[in-house]
């Protein structure tokens, strides 16, 4: 009896629980992040990497390896630190949306929006 009783209640628990849950869609997808590129400096002080998004302009993340320095840039991509260590150098792509109304628009690729260099 008392484990019947038992029973019935977990089963209850367990559907409500699972009831909250948000359910798996494309609006879901969209949000998800992954890392992309990874360097790190040839002194080990430094790593960059990349966070990507599904759809959207990606950030490029400059951080020191004790976590007492961390900058990021958005649109970054392409990075390469200097042989001494003392720089880093990436691309900065243009923005998501200007390039997909530029694409839309079939414009000619001089009249696309273009990169930047940062160093």
């Amino acid at each position: 009896m008392k484990n019947s009783f038992l029973v019935f209640v977990l089963s209850f628990l367990f559907l409500y629980a699972s009831a909250q849950k948000k359910p798996l869609d494309h609006t879901v997808y969209d949000q998800w992040q992954s890392i992309g590129e990874r360097k790190i400096s040839n002194d080990g002080l430094w790593v960059m990497y990349v966070i990507q998004v599904q759809e959207g302009d990606n950030e490029l993340v400059l951080q020191k390896t004790d976590g007492s320095s961390r900058q990021s840039f958005p649109r970054g991509f392409e990075s390469v630190f200097t042989n001494d260590n003392r720089f880093s150098i990436f691309r900065i792509k243009a923005p998501f949306a200007e390039t997909r109304q530029a694409k839309i628009k079939k414009k000619k690729p001089e009249e696309m929006p273009k990169d930047s260099l940062v160093i």
